[in-house]
């Protein structure tokens, strides 16, 4: 036992032998805008979330079972107010850590990588501050929009490459992006929104406790409040 404390107390004091107690992490914020042509022309909505990707150590037990990495994206959805009480919401379900990963380096996708190859690639990427691209359809979040935006249980899904079946003629997504940004992530603007908000993280919007196939409105069960925020979880 004395022997491997001195060997440890030795390597400690090597440098670089930190690195057995540090976690490779990266954190950063990514400003997700959302387009929608309309009738009366171009409505736009935008909202800053901060993001965090960590490779634990596989040693350390904590993440998944290899040891592979922990992360996560906080804030709110973003909002596009089509006017007339008509909003369409990019969801934060469906918007992972790994989506600005996949939107600036689209060929690394399916391939694999070490560790220190893809934190080499999240180096790159938490540098590009200011730089944008543009969502590929298969990485989109979540579109939904409301019937009544009173009323949760009235939320339904929006099918990104058909709008019009959601509002009518003349409507349709123009475009998702997303960038690195220095910006603050943003706050206030779906809990003004929706006030109803907090009374909806310990339940789904269909009012039921968990999710249940026997529940009448399957998609409403499926979503509760944090897919919308995560500033003000109570």
């Amino acid at each position: 036992m004395l022997r491997v404390l001195a060997a440890l107390t030795l390597c400690l004091a090597l440098v670089g032998c930190d690195m057995l107690f540090k976690t490779p992490k990266w954190r950063w914020n990514q400003k997700l805008t959302v387009s929608v042509m309309t009738p009366e022309g171009m409505k736009i909505g935008s909202a800053v979330t901060s993001a965090r990707i960590a490779f634990p150590l596989k040693w350390t037990g904590v993440g998944d079972a290899a040891g592979m990495q922990q992360g996560g994206v906080t804030g709110e959805a973003v909002v596009v107010d089509l006017g007339e009480g008509r909003y369409v919401f990019a969801l934060l379900q469906g918007y992972t850590e790994w989506t600005a990963y996949t939107a600036f380096f689209p060929e690394l996708e399916g391939k694999t990588l070490s560790k220190k190859e893809m934190g080499s690639y999240l180096d790159l990427m938490v540098a590009s501050t200011g730089q944008t691209r543009e969502l590929a359809r298969k990485n989109y979040p979540l579109l939904v929009t409301f019937d009544d935006i009173h009323d949760p249980a009235s939320v339904r899904r929006i099918d990104p490459g058909d709008l019009s079946g959601s509002f009518g003629s003349g409507y349709r997504l123009n475009a998702i992006t997303l960038s690195i940004t220095d910006e603050p992530v943003t706050e206030g603007i779906v809990s003004a929104l929706l006030p109803w908000l907090p009374d909806y993280y310990s339940q789904r919007l269909d009012g039921q406790r968990f999710g249940t196939i026997k529940t009448e409105n399957p998609f409403a069960n499926s979503l509760a409040s944090g897919a919308f925020d995560t500033n003000n979880r109570q």
